[in-house]
């Protein structure tokens, strides 16, 4: 039988260099919202503003009079309703949006219902006629080739303002044009004139024309009438034609419209006078 020797525990070698990091495992799911935390403490009052600018109060002025004068803020009554002035002013009522402001309008009929439509039609339809004195027993003499505005006094017998529009109270201006400052902006004017040229000269040639506005904003409207081919010293009447002017501005709403005529080898003019057909707006 054969005898083993024992052998000496052989020695151990060196720890091996450490292996690389695993991949990532999934995220896990969300956990459930944890309780809402406690209110927090009020934050501290915020410094007061500064105090604001004392507002003007109004000057109530009772019941409208075209005789007087406003100023801003001045309030009145105006066919039932009430209106505020924001433009200083005298004789534009309160119909005039340049210079008020409605306050509190007038509130609807009861039982039989709200205004007729004559009525809203004679709110702003109207006409006046103004007969000329001045000239029938007086003619203008007329200049070759210039113009000469017709007068108007206003002062003969078929002279009518029963039918002017609502809240007008003349549309006659004081120099013998037509007055339209008291229409609003955008109203319609038809004028028909009524004059007789009598020609100091065969074949003359005749203009008419209206004068509007003032200083650099003037201007006029014109037309020829033709030539008077009747021969010279015989009346030629013109009656019915009439023709259109709007008060499309201040610059021609203010003023007076001027109606002017020119022949051109002179004579006479008698003027009968104008009748005036208004649409206010």
């Amino acid at each position: 039988m054969v005898k083993l020797t024992p052998i000496k525990e052989l020695n151990r070698g060196k720890t091996g260099l450490a292996g690389r990091d695993g991949i990532n495992g999934r995220n896990g799911i969300d956990g459930k919202a944890g309780p809402m935390g406690p209110a927090g403490p009020s934050g501290l009052n915020g410094i007061n503003g500064r105090d604001g600018k004392g507002g003007s109060g109004i000057t109530w002025r009772s019941t409208y009079n075209p005789a007087e004068a406003y100023n801003p803020n001045d309030t009145v009554h105006f066919d039932g309703s009430s209106y505020i002035c924001v433009k200083a002013t005298q004789g534009r009522n309160p119909l005039s949006r340049d210079y008020w402001n409605l306050v509190a309008e007038r509130g609807s009929n009861g039982g039989g219902g709200g205004p007729t439509s004559a009525a809203v039609i004679s709110k702003h339809l109207g006409y006046a006629d103004y007969n000329d004195a001045s000239t029938a027993s007086a003619p203008v003499t007329l200049v070759a080739d210039t113009w000469t505005t017709l007068p108007n006094d206003g002062l003969g017998p078929f002279t009518n303002e029963s039918y002017l529009p609502k809240n007008v109270t003349t549309l006659l201006d004081a120099g013998g044009g037509i007055d339209i400052s008291q229409l609003e902006l955008g109203s319609d004017i038809l004028i028909r004139p009524d004059f007789t040229v009598t020609p100091s000269a065969n074949n003359s040639a005749l203009f008419f024309r209206f004068s509007l506005g003032t200083g650099a904003g003037s201007y006029t409207l014109e037309s020829s009438f033709g030539r008077l081919d009747l021969g010279a010293g015989l009346p030629y009447r013109h009656a019915l034609q009439a023709m259109y002017v709007y008060a499309g501005d201040t610059n021609t709403r203010d003023n007076p419209v001027n109606l002017q005529i020119k022949l051109s080898g002179g004579g006479t003019v008698v003027n009968a006078g104008m009748a005036i057909k208004v649409l206010s707006k």
